[in-house]
């Protein structure tokens, strides 16, 4: 295959570990990784991106029925991530068991520590709309938020997300099991987040990632032996 088929395709159809997968477990991947993705792009489309804490706060208190219906698909998302965390894991490893472990368990500390962002965040949401707490206050302990548990939250969310998107892609590279194309959209995600601060376009780029990988996970067939197709 072609350096710009295997960006398109799958490298190896025949060789994909989703092939040996069920039908039902196709399915399950497929939809795992696809609805993960979909709950975070409903989040940055209903909420609107801030700068500043105390303007989310502020706008959480104006408009509590968007508010919860954007921290609601957040939290749903957490057990698609996580899925699809194992997702990466399982179509990786045979070619890359290394990179497929180690990119697992830092992206599945990096899903633990968003997860515990999700309750914080959550509880931010509830004094927010509240509206006997103030909010400058409020904000200003959000952002210097020090104590040991709090940057042990930081630590595993952060470096985790980071380096398990990075080592993850570099497996599912390796692993000529996914086309090419989806697994580069991934740290193009994770920039087009972090340092541009472009929430929905870089969820949408993480969206459409999600996509291109399902659909070859669901076209991944198994192999049949000359032997069976002669018998057949």
């Amino acid at each position: 295959m072609s350096a710009v088929a295997s960006i398109l395709e799958v490298p190896e159809p025949a060789a994909s570990p989703a092939a040996s997968f069920t039908r039902l477990g196709r399915l399950a991947a497929a939809a795992t990784l696809v609805i993960g993705a979909t709950c975070q792009v409903i989040v940055f489309a209903v909420e609107p991106q801030h700068s500043h804490t105390v303007d989310r706060l502020e706008w959480i208190a104006a408009h509590p029925d968007r508010a919860n219906v954007a921290k609601l698909f957040d939290v749903l998302a957490m057990p698609f991530l996580i899925g699809g965390v194992l997702v990466y894991v399982l179509l990786s490893r045979q070619r890359s068991p290394r990179l497929a472990y180690a990119g697992g368990i830092l992206l599945g500390c990096g899903m633990v520590g968003l997860s515990m962002a999700q309750g914080l965040e959550t509880l931010e949401f509830g004094l927010a709309e509240d509206g006997r707490f103030d909010l400058k206050a409020l904000a200003h302990r959000v952002d210097n938020l020090t104590t040991a548990p709090g940057i042990a939250v930081l630590i595993l969310f952060l470096p985790g997300a980071l380096l398990g998107i990075l080592t993850i892609s570099a497996a599912l590279w390796r692993s000529r099991a996914v086309p090419r194309g989806a697994v580069v959209l991934l740290p193009i995600f994770i920039v087009v987040d972090a340092p541009l601060q472009q929430g929905l376009p870089g969820h949408l780029i993480a969206l459409v990632a999600a996509l291109w990988i399902a659909s070859a996970v669901l076209r991944a067939k198994p192999a049949v032996s000359e032997g069976a197709s002669a018998g057949s």
